[in-house]
């Protein structure tokens, strides 16, 4: 019998595989962050609507702040993509 591999876009498609792109993504966060702080680099990342810049000693610093600049579409509403 052959293995199914799955794929990303599946992974990504599918709604109950989502809990292990979680795992994925937290996991090599966690290990980003721990080397980055060993190399003595800050890290940097958005918390809601400001971008935060924490040091390998734990200060916080707000860097700057990013609009919400969401789309807003009503429920039902259909979009056509193209190709540009």
């Amino acid at each position: 019998m052959a293995i199914k591999k799955k794929y990303l876009a599946y992974l990504e498609d599918t709604r109950k595989h989502h809990i292990e792109i979680e795992k994925v993504v937290k996991s090599s966060m966690k290990k980003a962050i721990a080397t980055s702080y060993r190399k003595s680099v800050a890290v940097t990342f958005v918390e809601g609507n400001k971008i935060v810049k924490v040091s390998p000693k734990g200060r916080r610093a707000v860097v700057g702040s990013i609009k919400n600049h969401r789309r807003k579409v009503k429920v039902g509403a259909k979009t056509r993509l193209s190709k540009k």
